[in-house]
């Protein structure tokens, strides 16, 4: 739930203005230097044990961990334990939430990966004629995945468990560190520039706000 001064729609517009302030700093090539010299820096540092690591951790955003691994198991098992078919309202709205909140931007603006077949400073660009078969990087799914995913699935935990079983740092951890988690993994495994990944918490904040504003408690009767 969102409260207080938090609950202003003025923070939401915020979001959108600063994230439309970005994609115009992206396009306009001001980030570019920033871009390719991490990309570099992490080509140039990339031991087997630390891409290891990365690539293990990077699954706190990957969408089939998140929806069909997790979303969709806990979905299953409140649906048997609670018999109604509001349970699955959670998955579904976090799908729809994610899905038509990214995708189009993704594929309006047309950009390749940092690790794009492309020269960098030609895949960098947004927009991007020259762009190859994965041209959908800007924003980062996978952080947009981390804002919307992680308080769905702890609203399924709170349908499939006692309310105060999931402990409250857990929980804070859950929101809080998947993102950070992936902003970093992705940058370092060239999934994404960081770029992808700013304009990515904008969107991200601003739809996971539309989700903690849908009456939860109302719908399914429990509450994040």
């Amino acid at each position: 739930m969102i409260s207080g001064r938090w609950r202003s729609w003025w923070w939401d517009a915020a979001l959108l203005a600063a994230l439309a302030l970005w994609t115009w700093l992206v396009a306009a090539g001001g980030t570019d230097r920033l871009d390719l010299a991490v990309r570099s820096w992490s080509m140039d540092h990339d031991p087997a044990w630390a891409r290891g690591i990365a690539i293990v951790s990077n699954h706190f955003g990957q969408g089939w961990v998140l929806q069909w691994v997790l979303g969709g198991a806990l979905t299953l098992i409140a649906l048997v334990r609670r018999r109604t078919w509001r349970v699955l309202l959670p998955a579904v709205a976090a799908y729809l939430i994610t899905g038509l909140g990214a995708g189009p931007l993704k594929i309006w603006t047309h950009r390749d990966a940092p690790s794009s077949g492309l020269p960098p400073d030609v895949s960098v660009q947004l927009f991007n004629p020259e762009a190859t078969g994965y041209s959908r990087s800007y924003p980062s799914g996978h952080i947009v995945n981390t804002m919307v995913w992680w308080p769905a699935i702890l609203l399924l935990l709170a349908l499939v468990l006692a309310p105060r079983t999931v402990p409250a740092k857990l929980r804070r951890f859950l929101l809080v560190g998947p993102p950070i988690i992936v902003f970093a993994t992705t940058c370092y495994l060239s999934y994404h520039w960081v770029s992808d990944d700013v304009a990515a918490v904008f969107l991200g904040l601003f739809l996971a706000r539309l989700f903690w504003r849908l009456p939860w408690k109302s719908w399914v009767g429990a509450s994040i």
